[in-house]
């Protein structure tokens, strides 16, 4: 959902600019045949995995579809995605090109079943989007939170057991 439509928006309607905000957000790792789908973030200047804001009406699994569709153009179904981590922490926190900072409580879902892709992204805040193997990824400039959820997806593919991730300052 473009930012001037969503809960964050209204929040900062009414509370301003100069208050952090504690957030939950949700990545998305779509992978198929041994690439990853990644987006070019203007905001942090960077490559990262679909994601953000938890809108309050849905629950999790739903955020992390929507953001698939709106930021890729790729449709997935809840019941296909497997929630592979969690990152929190003080050092997890967001600071905007206006200003705004959020602290940022992630849950990273994974899935390899992809219903549909279209060509369509949401250009409000996306510049990009393109299926990336290992060796691209090692290659980028990920954002701070692409590099942390790319970070768990690693662990979590050598281990199978979902990454509890606290980021330190």
């Amino acid at each position: 959902m473009p930012y001037q439509d969503s809960y964050i928006a209204k929040i900062r309607e009414y509370i301003g600019h100069d208050f952090k905000l504690v957030m939950p957000t949700i990545d998305i790792i779509i992978e198929q045949a041994g690439k990853l789908m990644l987006v070019y973030n203007r905001d942090f200047n960077g490559w990262s995995f679909p994601g953000g804001y938890v809108e309050p009406e849905m629950a999790w699994a739903d955020n992390a579809v929507r953001e698939a569709e709106e930021e890729a153009g790729v449709i997935v179904q809840p019941e296909d995605l497997q929630l592979i981590g969690s990152i929190s922490g003080p050092g997890y926190r967001a600071k905007y090109p206006n200003g705004d900072e959020t602290q940022l409580f992630t849950n990273i879902f994974l899935t390899s079943i992809v219903q549909a892709e279209s060509a369509t992204i949401d250009e409000t805040e996306i510049d990009a989007k393109r299926w990336m193997t290992p060796t691209e990824i090692a290659e980028i400039k990920l954002t701070f939170a692409g590099q942390a959820v790319y970070d768990a997806y690693q662990k979590y593919r050598i281990t199978g057991e979902p990454q509890l991730i606290a980021q330190k300052d």
